[in-house]
Formats: structure tokens, C-alpha cells, sequence
């Protein structure tokens, strides 16, 4: 009996999830905890913008840089917003509150975001009396279609939320493992496991987003990819936006990247889409190029395109590298070598340089003269933060805007091989 219960302790002490008695088996467990948040169709469809006034960054997301300004996404709730022409000393200038918006892109002086499934054109060239001016009802579908509650409540989001605790083996069982993720969410969890393998400031013409972007701007049309298709919206009329082409990609779309003028870049959980919209009511699908299925950021730079894929998040991937693909032939990308990473997130290239987004491994720059060579030209790596996606700032400024799960940095890379720090906003 004693042998016995020897055995039993030390298949617990060494497997953690099995025992002799099943009840007795426990464990520390952390996971993220997505709760669903619903709103009711007059809430959809009747948000209002407000300017208010600055407030510390919680949960930052997605970064866009306008006319000397700083644009940092706080998720689902608005947007900070920084007069950056100092960037040692960004200063706080207003939030704008936007109920449920996750992207932005401006051009002269209106910001069109997302609020839930509608696009907002929002005024700001008076920032502190930023306003809707223009609204395009149903203008995407929700993530998770027409799931409604009990109540009939449509559901707009989850909200996500680390929990660390103590559980037993049949509670554990009940959570998800995605790409090494564990997390537990109520509602649709099948639909919404597919969904996440997913100055004078008025004349500034066209801002700049970071790889992660859902929303990008060519000349006058506002180009928009959500969980299935590429959508474009003119914006010869700025305060009327009206979409005027669609094209359908595939599920399991996540980036879109600009590229000379008259090409679009989309980034999938699978693969590489290239689109040529010289003709923006039709776009036209010129080629693809399938990969490991993960998360896939796309940076596109002289004859070749920089994709990232990583594990731990919930594109299911458990690759970790970053490809590079000649796309000299647009309607034949091919890849060209893989280079592993640790965690790769978002990334930029300019001035031949290449800066990498690690995560928690921090941030890194290489020098791609010779692309194919790049992992034996580490510039410098930065370890002791948290890094997302990076903006390399155009024109002859050589500025890094980068923002991370504990807030926004600025450097400055006039030497590559020493990065120096400008400034950061923390995150609370």
C-alpha cells in the first residue's frame, strides 16, 4: 500500500495533469481569459467620437505617424495622440475616444477608423475638436458574422485578460491550446478560434503605419483588409467615403503593406498575396505564396518581400523565422532562404537596414545590403524591452518609433551598430 502511494505522488510530482485519484490532481496554471463583449444594433451604429483629455497608455496597440504627430491605438476604447515634432520629448495632446476601433489611416486632415463594423471619417485638424464627419454603416463584417446573444446582442469583441491560478486537472482540460498559448473564452469559442488565426495637422497628406496594419492609403482610396477580403473605399470625397471594389482572399487575413503606387501586399495566416490595384474598382490578384501556417507581417523592399512568422499566438504556428522572398517576378514570389528568430512580431527597412521586432526578446537591426546574408550582419539588438512593430520615420530622419506591450519607444539609428534611445511612454 505505502509502494503504492509512493508511485502515485511521484507520477504527480513528474506529470503534473495525471494521479491516482483525479481530483487531487492540481496545478498552477496561467492563461489568457477572453470574456465577450455585445452591443446592441443602435449601439453599433450610433458611436460618437470625442476629443478628451490625455490619459496614461493601458493597452497599447497599433502606432501611425501624421504631420509631425504620434497616433498610438488604445484597443477598442481610441486613440492617444502626441505632438512629436521634438521626438526626445513627445507631448501629450488629446485622446480621442472611438468606441470599438482597432485601426486608423489619415490623409489632409481626416482620420478614418474603424468603430466596431462601420468606417468613421473623423475631422482633426482641430485636435482638440475632432468630430465625425463622415460614416459608412456596415462597411466590414464582424469577426464572429451575426452571433448574437440571448438578449440579441451582437458580438462585437473578446476582452482579454492574463489569470494566473490554481486548477484542477478536469478545469485545465477544458482550456485551448493554440500555438502554445493556453486560453479559455465563453460564447462562439469555434467561430472565434478560426477568427483569431486573425502642428497645423490639416494638410499633412498621407500618414504612416506600422506592418500590423489592417488600413493602408494610395492617392485617393483607402484600402482595407478584413478576416476574408480586400475592400476600397474612394476618398475623393474625404468626408463621404463609398467603397467602390472588393476582391475575396480567404479567411485568415491579417496585414495589408503598400508597394509602389499601384500594389498591395497581404499578409494571411498561410500564406502571401500580392494584388495589382492600378485599377482600384478591380482589383486583381496577380500571386501567392503559401507558408507554415502563423501570424504574417509583410515588409516589401526593393526586390524583395521580409515576412515574419512566429509561434505562441493564435495563428496555431510554432515556427519561428523570417522569411525572405524575391518577388523581382510579381506574378512568381519566390522564397529565397528562411532565417531563424526568436519571437518575430513587426518589422521595417529603410536605408538598408532591417529592424526586427522580437517581443520579448526585444529588438533587433540588421544590415541587409546583402539580404541573403543578414543573419551574419546583426547590428545591434536591444533586449530590455517588450517589442510589437516599428515605424522607420520617412525622408532623411533617422528615427525608429516602436511600440510594445510596456509602452512606446523612440531611437535614434544615425549608428546602427548603437541604437539611442529618444524617449518612451510607458504603459501602465
Amino acid at each position: 500500500m505505502k509502494r503504492n502511494l509512493f508511485i502515485c505522488i511521484v507520477a504527480l510530482g513528474l506529470f503534473g495533469l495525471q494521479g491516482c485519484f483525479k481530483d487531487s490532481c492540481v496545478r498552477e496554471v496561467t492563461y489568457i481569459k477572453f470574456t465577450p463583449v455585445y452591443k446592441t444594433v443602435e449601439e453599433l451604429h450610433n458611436t460618437e467620437v470625442h476629443s478628451e483629455e490625455p490619459r496614461p497608455l493601458e493597452n497599447p496597440g497599433k502606432i501611425y505617424y501624421y504631420a509631425d504627430h504620434l497616433f498610438i491605438n488604445e484597443l477598442h476604447e481610441g486613440v492617444h495622440v502626441f505632438d512629436n515634432s521634438n521626438p526626445e520629448n513627445p507631448v501629450p495632446v488629446a485622446f480621442l475616444s472611438i468606441p470599438g476601433v482597432e485601426d486608423i489611416a489619415i490623409r489632409n486632415g481626416v482620420l478614418y477608423a474603424n468603430s466596431y463594423a462601420d468606417l468613421l471619417a473623423v475631422a482633426i485638424a482641430d485636435l482638440q475638436g475632432a468630430r465625425i464627419v463622415g460614416r459608412v454603416e456596415n462597411a466590414f463584417p464582424l469577426p464572429w458574422g451575426d452571433y448574437v446573444d440571448d438578449q440579441g446582442r451582437v458580438l462585437v469583441y473578446y476582452e482579454q485578460e492574463e489569470v494566473t491560478e490554481v486548477m484542477d486537472c478536469n478545469t485545465f482540460k477544458t482550456l485551448r491550446n493554440t500555438g502554445g498559448v493556453f486560453w479559455l473564452a465563453s460564447g462562439p469559442t469555434a467561430q472565434f478560434a478560426d477568427a483569431l488565426t486573425n502642428s497645423s495637422i490639416g494638410n499633412g497628406g498621407t500618414g504612416v503605419g506600422g506592418s500590423f496594419a489592417r488600413f493602408t492609403i494610395l492617392s485617393d482610396k483607402l484600402y482595407i483588409v478584413d478576416h476574408s477580403s480586400l475592400r476600397v473605399f474612394d476618398l475623393a470625397q474625404p468626408t463621404q467615403p463609398a467603397m467602390v471594389g472588393t476582391a475575396d482572399i480567404g479567411w485568415g487575413i491579417e496585414t495589408i503593406f503598400p508597394y509602389d503606387n499601384d500594389r498591395v501586399f497581404i499578409g494571411s495566416n498561410d500564406g502571401m498575396f500580392i494584388y495589382d490595384v492600378s485599377d482600384p474598382l478591380q482589383p486583381q490578384y496577380l500571386s501567392s505564396l503559401a507558408h507554415a501556417r502563423a501570424c504574417d507581417p509583410v515588409f516589401v523592399y526593393g526586390d524583395y518581400a521580409y515576412v515574419t512568422l512566429r509561434n505562441g499566438s493564435f495563428c496555431e504556428g510554432f515556427t519561428n523565422q523570417l522569411d525572405l522572398i524575391d518577388i523581382a517576378d510579381l506574378y512568381n514570389p519566390k522564397l529565397v532562404k528562411s532565417f531563424p528568430m526568436d519571437n518575430p512580431h513587426g518589422l521595417a527597412v529603410k536605408d538598408d537596414l532591417l529592424f526586427l521586432c522580437e517581443g520579448s526578446y526585444g529588438l533587433k537591426v540588421f544590415d541587409v545590403t546583402d539580404p541573403l546574408k543578414l543573419d551574419k550582419e546583426l547590428r545591434d539588438h536591444v533586449k530590455d524591452l517588450d517589442a510589437y512593430d516599428v515605424i522607420a520615420l520617412p525622408g532623411d530622419r533617422k528615427i525608429l518609433l516602436l511600440i510594445g506591450q510596456d509602452g512606446f519607444y523612440q531611437f535614434d539609428y544615425s549608428h546602427p551598430e548603437q541604437l539611442v534611445l529618444l524617449s518612451h511612454i510607458p504603459a501602465d
